[in-house]
């Protein structure tokens, strides 16, 4: 699991098996970038494996006034 850092952006997906939000990695472009990569990645929830593309993944940015967190 990763610790959400407050104020950081990253690209976030939800898991097509359990429908929670996944964390794949933080966003260096701070949400600026277009999202054209595919990624294939298993859920760190409930294990399911599927692939992913700029459509299904979104930039999130953790709030600056939250508490660190655990997606």
């Amino acid at each position: 699991m990763r610790t959400l850092t407050p104020g950081a952006w990253y690209l976030r997906f939800l898991c097509r098996g359990c429908n929670t939000a996944q964390i794949l990695f933080r966003d260096l472009t701070q949400g600026k970038s277009n999202l054209l990569a595919t990624y294939t990645v298993m859920c760190q929830s409930c294990g399911h494996k599927a692939t992913y593309d700029g459509g299904s993944i979104e930039h999130y940015h953790h709030p600056a006034n939250a508490k660190r967190a655990v997606p």
